[in-house]
């Protein structure tokens, strides 16, 4: 089922292929969701791409998780409550509308989710305390599609803040381009700052944070290179040294946005939560995880409140 939604937002035609594919987003039924469907819906018009609405009911050989059972009818009733919701979020009649499709799936969620976004161009989740997509976002089944999918993924929380800065946090260079072009583009669309957290692991035996001095692994010129084509946006570099998760969350928890890739897993001192999965846990504010993919596939990723 599609249908067209009128968004008052600005949009701007995307500049590559990744950014020109649907966004979609996983629908249960929960406030959480409603929220990642509005916020998804703001995305796709921004990117004037499809907004895909996506339930999945299990797998399970019982009545009422077959086509046209109780639980299929349960969850087309959640994406129809989510359709009027990102409607009731549209204000003018006159803007640019986006199309906004609807299904019922049925299998495992992480299985599906990660087989589409091979053809997507960002997958929305929200979370909360209930729900079955918020139970995936709390558990690993969240942690294997941020970790397997081709595309971004964007975990957002109920009462995500739409002021504050943008947080991105690097590595090494390599890994830290796609992540700075992404945190750049994101903090233009909001006119807002960026904080780049730079990890540098530190010794293993260092149990307090600490901010340094020392030479970063990604230089200041280096993070203005990559920020070349958004020269209004002020960007703050810190390194961090020590307990990166407790770092990270302290800076997230004044943030709108956090972008992040799973390299910065690797340099975490081995006695520390990975920073990832620390971040998926307990970030206050939206989390996007960029896929472990070529940078030409990842360039502009960031998405918008």
């Amino acid at each position: 089922m599609d249908t067209k939604v009128s968004t008052s937002r600005a949009a701007v035609r995307p500049a590559d292929p990744v950014r020109a594919r649907p966004v979609i987003v996983g629908i249960d039924g929960s406030r959480a969701a409603i929220r990642a469907a509005e916020w998804a819906a703001a995305e796709a018009a921004a990117r004037r791409v499809p907004l895909r609405l996506l339930a999945i009911v299990p797998a399970i050989d019982k009545p009422a998780f077959r086509p046209g059972g109780s639980r299929y009818r349960s969850a087309s009733v959640a994406l129809e409550n989510a359709r009027r919701a990102v409607l009731a979020g549209s204000s003018d009649p006159a803007d640019d509308p986006i199309e906004v499709g609807l299904e019922v799936r049925r299998g495992q969620p992480e299985q599906i989710l990660v087989e589409l976004s091979r053809s997507a161009g960002l997958i929305v989740l929200g979370s909360t305390d209930i729900g079955f997509f918020s139970h995936m976002v709390l558990g690993s089944t969240a942690l294997t599609v941020t970790r397997e999918a081709r595309c971004p993924v964007a975990l957002i929380r109920p009462a995500a803040a739409v002021r504050g800065s943008v947080l991105v946090v690097v590595a090494d260079w390599a890994s830290a381009k796609p992540a700075l072009a992404a945190a750049f583009r994101a903090a233009d669309e909001r006119d807002t700052d960026l904080i780049v957290a730079r990890v540098w692991p530190g010794r293993e035996w260092s149990g307090e944070t600490e901010w340094v001095s020392m030479t970063p692994l990604v230089s200041d010129a280096q993070i203005r290179y990559c920020g070349r084509d958004f020269p209004a946006v002020e960007f703050r570099p810190v390194t961090v040294v020590g307990d990166v998760g407790t770092a990270i969350e302290r800076f997230s928890a004044a943030a709108q946005l956090v972008v992040v890739t799973h390299h910065i897993d690797a340099l975490a001192p081995a006695h520390l939560e990975r920073p990832t999965q620390d971040l998926v846990f307990h970030s206050s504010c939206p989390v996007l995880v960029l896929p472990d993919a070529p940078a030409e596939a990842l360039a502009a990723e960031a998405v918008r409140p």
